[in-house]
């Protein structure tokens, strides 16, 4: 074969290979995008249920209990909702403006330690608004990176039967599964403002209360 010859075909293979790869690629975020869609339309449902029965997330998970804007009242009671077996839980709690309140959730790792996964915004309504990672001193958990974070959000389950209306749970779940993409994306955000901010400030950022929130992401059902 000459070397004219050779270096077409070649040029051919890698273009194919490319190609292939770029569909496989894109088939892959296709399919996960379905999935989400899914998992999304199961949050809608919830809301929807819900308000027709003239209540809705935040009310739920409240426990009927009086609305305090106070970081150390956690709903639906103290210490959370605690999956035992899997190691996640999350609560509820309210002291941040322009939101009615929001979600904390969190996982232990292979050493047993808490760690923070992401903050979910509510408004009144009981409709989720924002996605968000926080600063280590917000909620006093272990650091560990983007990657770390991904695959413990991946692997998200609290038992539903553990509250006595499990839509409430399960609305948490399908959170991880059907934001799964963005979650990510929020994850290494934050990564890349903690470099940023040792850089500049020669110092961790995770005793700084002036910053809480350290990545967000702004979601509309």
């Amino acid at each position: 074969m000459n070397r004219r010859k050779f270096l077409r075909n070649s040029g051919i293979i890698a273009a194919s290979t490319f190609l292939s790869s770029r569909i496989a690629a894109n088939s892959i975020l296709v399919k996960t995008a379905l999935l989400s869609n899914k998992f999304i339309e199961k949050i809608i449902s919830i809301i929807r249920e819900m308000k027709n029965e003239g209540s809705n997330l935040v009310k739920k998970v409240m426990n009927e209990k009086k609305y305090e804007y106070d970081p150390y009242t956690h709903y639906p009671y103290e210490g959370g909702i605690k999956d035992e077996l899997t190691g996640y839980q999350l609560f509820f709690h309210i002291h941040r403006q322009n939101e009615y309140g929001h979600f904390h959730t969190f996982a232990k790792d292979e050493n047993g330690d808490l760690v923070h996964l992401i903050l979910v915004s509510m408004n009144k309504e009981g409709e989720p608004i924002g996605l968000a990672t926080v600063n280590r001193w917000v909620t006093g958990d272990k650091y560990v990176q983007a990657d770390v974070l991904k695959s413990l959000s991946e692997k998200y389950f609290v038992d539903p039967k553990l509250y006595k209306d499990k839509r409430v749970v399960e609305f948490i779940n399908y959170v991880f599964k059907g934001y799964k993409l963005e979650l990510n994306q929020l994850f290494e955000d934050r990564d890349r403002w903690i470099i940023n901010y040792v850089n500049h400030n020669f110092r961790e950022p995770f005793e700084d209360r002036d910053y809480e929130v350290l990545s967000y992401k702004q979601i509309v059902l």
